[in-house]
């Protein structure tokens, strides 16, 4: 028969499996919250061990330890009291436990045309518009295009710096907001996904916004099936 210890490491065995293959987040959330650690040591941290009175991770080539206050009571109270310090961790840090795993394209199945008609139609904007050169006599666009409307090119050469600095002064703006959005929901510049979902609102602006809502809702109703 094995002793209470043997017992004890085989379930601190199976967390520290558990944690790092399913919840690597939540382990990055314990060293950020509780040892203020930076996205960039954290980054491949992992849990090491579990008993009653602490949890160890290896953090950056170092060991890591954040006590249990109080001591757990035995080790089947493990699994409340890590989804406790999990809460703890996500409301020092202003985070919500929705997580963003994936990117929407503005083409993905499903969509409303207007998704990728602005998306389209920005990116055409802030391409043509970025030289004022683009309007003049010589330029692909002048004599293949503008050159037939005459008088409309002058009119664009006219507007262009108004036009888009406005427009790269207000996507910009929703870039910010949407980086700190994904950082409430745990993302990070570390991460592909990121990149894509602030490359994109830079671009389109609200409709990467409607679609990022979308996704995070989708989420909710996820969570929302399982409970029944």
């Amino acid at each position: 028969m094995s002793t209470p210890e043997a017992q004890e490491a085989v379930i601190s065995e199976r967390i520290v499996k558990h944690m790092n293959a399913d919840h690597a987040d939540s382990v990055r959330r314990y060293l950020k919250a509780f040892k203020q650690k930076s996205i960039s040591e954290v980054r491949d941290a992992r849990l090491t061990g579990v008993t009653l009175n602490d949890m160890k991770f290896d953090c950056g080539k170092q060991q890591v330890i954040i006590p249990l206050d109080p001591p757990m009571k035995a080790m089947r109270e493990a699994r409340e009291r890590l989804i406790q310090l999990d809460k703890e961790a996500l409301d020092i840090l202003g985070l919500t436990d929705i997580p963003i795993t994936k990117y929407t394209p503005p083409y993905a199945p499903g969509l409303h045309w207007i998704h990728l008609f602005n998306f389209t139609q920005c990116l055409i904007v802030l391409t043509t518009f970025s030289r004022r050169a683009n309007f003049k006599s010589g330029s692909l666009i002048h004599d293949n295009i503008l050159s037939h409307v005459p008088g409309f090119g002058d009119f664009l050469f006219t507007i262009q710096p108004y036009l888009f600095y406005i427009m790269v002064g207000i996507h910009a703006t929703e870039t910010v907001f949407m980086a700190r959005k994904l950082n409430r929901h745990g993302l990070t510049p570390s991460e592909p996904v990121w990149w894509a979902w602030m490359t994109s609102c830079f671009v389109e602006g609200k409709t990467c916004w409607m679609r990022l809502d979308a996704h995070i809702d989708e989420k909710l109703k996820e969570r929302e099936a399982k409970k029944h």
